[in-house]
């Protein structure tokens, strides 16, 4: 068979970011990318075959990354210590799940693969089915530095036992989510699989799943996990997506119905060999509790609406029947979770069994009015409380919470009134993500609104010693901002034919929320004094207005 060369950048390292110090018995994790030298394409085929390569360093887990939206099959397969090399591993030239469009953390212009977890390895090789550019292959270490996770698994009434994220990181910081959780509402439980090798033990599962956190928000750029819990073959389940394991968290785990769904990843491949028993019957109890809490019946079928999206089998708007249980390929183009543990579905279906629910499902829709405002003005919390079919829901408890340091707090509460509606002051000092919950009753499901983002400008007040003073004099500039900060600036300008000509510009010292500063006047002229907040996480930028001093 004639073979040709395809000509690429040589080979580039790329360290994403380097492992963090950690106190013993805390994992560290770090991401580094390798751009492939040039590779060997097959005239008659198109397809693409690496030779080994050898990775800047040890990595457990392992990806691809390329610029495109094609969709490569792909083949891998790595060398472990020095050992002999594994199984060719089929990837999927797609990850596993996607946002879906119009999420603030939907699809770039690139493609990527789903990740593999291979342990611990030092090369790596590659195939492709058809060549793609700008192709970079994305590792993530993780050393267990002596981890064993101790946490306990957090429970409600119900509940199976479910290990937290802080079982697999324990700090929180090696994968944190970059936004506040969405909420949405869950009709369906979509099965997957996670297309890693199956030869871990037990011991493994927390690093795999940090790893597949990393790889998700690190290389595919998504805010955090895509599945919302992951189970392994030895029958434990595991939370993923932040947000509440009893809260209907919007995932990135099937693309076009994710606000509409629960994903549950089995942690390995199944296209040749089935799931195990104990890991069906963990899915079963999940399933069972799950789907409850949002109304949802856990047998039959439901019509969801497709939100589209290119990884989507259905074009935005096209109603699907589906089954309460459903595997990821039947609603996107993917083989997930394999053929072995789709044959399995109706076999956990009937394990499931049929759940109904008891109390019946409610909405909340609110907004601010204002959006934004300047302290310390107040804004109003308004909506409206109904159920699912619209009818309102009269005096009920509210609770208005807030998002912060992972978790949301109840700052202020209120209630609905006959018809439904609400409307709860706050006077916010700085600017948060905030949401309504309804806790619900015996009656009715508890709901959340979506997130609302309140943004809070500053008051900044100032004030002159003079308003005419000779030259060669230093008025004062004074005032106040309140909320209190401290990386203000005084702009100071002298009017010139019409124009304004900087003269000066001070970092304020500010203390209690109090600044002052003089400045000589070096020559005749109208000057102007303008006090400026750059802004920051907490607050909007502002300025004070505009005073004049004329200089005589």
């Amino acid at each position: 068979m004639k073979r040709a060369l395809v000509i690429l950048a040589s080979t580039a390292f790329l360290a994403i970011a380097a492992p963090a110090m950690a106190r013993p018995h805390t994992p560290t994790a770090s991401d580094f990318e390798l751009s492939p030298p040039a590779v060997a394409v097959s005239s008659a085929t198109g397809h693409v075959a690496s030779k080994p390569l050898r990775a800047p360093r040890r990595f457990s887990l392992v990806g691809f990354r390329w610029r495109g939206k094609a969709e490569p099959a792909i083949s891998v397969r790595v060398r472990r210590d020095g050992r002999r090399w594994t199984r060719w591993l089929k990837l999927p030239g797609e990850p596993d799940g996607a946002p879906d469009p119009g999420n603030a953390e939907a699809h770039g212009t690139h493609g990527e693969s789903s990740p593999v977890w291979v342990g611990s390895a030092d090369w790596v090789q590659y195939r492709l089915s058809r060549s793609v550019p700008g192709l970079w292959i994305h590792f993530v270490r993780v050393n267990e530095n002596g981890w064993r996770p101790r946490a306990k698994p957090a429970q409600t009434p119900g509940q199976p036992a479910i290990q937290p994220r802080s079982a697999w990181d324990p700090t929180g910081k090696s994968c944190p989510p970059r936004v506040a959780p969405q909420y949405g509402d869950v009709q369906v439980a979509f099965v997957h699989h996670t297309v890693s090798l199956n030869d871990y033990d037990a011991a493994d599962v927390p690093s795999i799943i940090l790893g597949i956190c990393r790889f998700h928000r690190n290389s595919n750029g998504w805010n955090d996990i895509g599945y919302n819990f992951l189970v392994d073959k030895f029958g434990t389940l595991w939370e993923g997506r932040a947000g509440g394991m009893d809260q209907p968290v919007v995932g990135a785990q099937a693309q076009g119905f994710n606000s509409q769904s629960t994903g549950i990843a089995n942690i390995g491949t199944f296209d040749d060999i089935p799931e195990t028993d104990a890991a069906l019957n963990s899915m079963a109890a999940l399933i069972r509790w799950k789907l409850p809490l949002t109304g949802a019946p856990t047998a039959g079928t439901t019509q969801l609406v497709s939100a589209g999206g290119s990884d989507n089998r259905y074009p935005p708007g096209a109603r699907v029947t589906l089954n309460r249980v459903s595997g990821h390929r039947d609603v996107d183009a993917t083989d997930c979770p394999g053929g072995m543990l789709y044959d399995q579905l109706p076999t956990l279906r009937a394990m499931v069994g049929n759940v109904t629910a008891v109390k019946a499902r409610t909405r909340i829709a609110a907004a601010f009015r204002p959006p934004l405002v300047v302290f310390p003005q107040t804004t109003q919390i308004s909506g409206t409380l109904a159920l699912i079919n619209a009818t309102p829901l009269g005096n009920e408890p509210l609770q208005i919470q807030l998002f912060g340091k992972d978790k949301w707090h109840t700052v202020a509460r209120g209630s609905s009134a006959a018809d439904g509606t609400f409307s709860v002051p706050l006077a916010p000092h700085v600017g948060h993500q905030f949401r309504v919950f309804y806790p619900g009753d015996s009656s009715h499901l508890s709901s959340t609104s979506n997130r609302l983002n309140l943004s809070v400008a500053p008051r900044i007040t100032i004030r002159r010693s003079v308003k005419r003073a000779p030259v060669g004099r230093t008025p004062t500039i004074s005032g106040t901002i309140t909320p209190a900060k401290t990386k203000l600036r005084l702009v100071i300008n002298r009017v010139v034919g019409g124009h304004n000509v900087r003269m000066a510009s001070f970092k304020l010292v500010v203390k209690r929320g109090h600044y002052r500063k003089s400045y000589r006047l070096p020559l005749r002229g109208l000057y102007s004094y303008r006090v400026i907040f750059a802004g920051d996480k907490a607050n909007l930028k502002a300025s004070s207005t505009t005073l004049h001093v004329r200089a005589v």
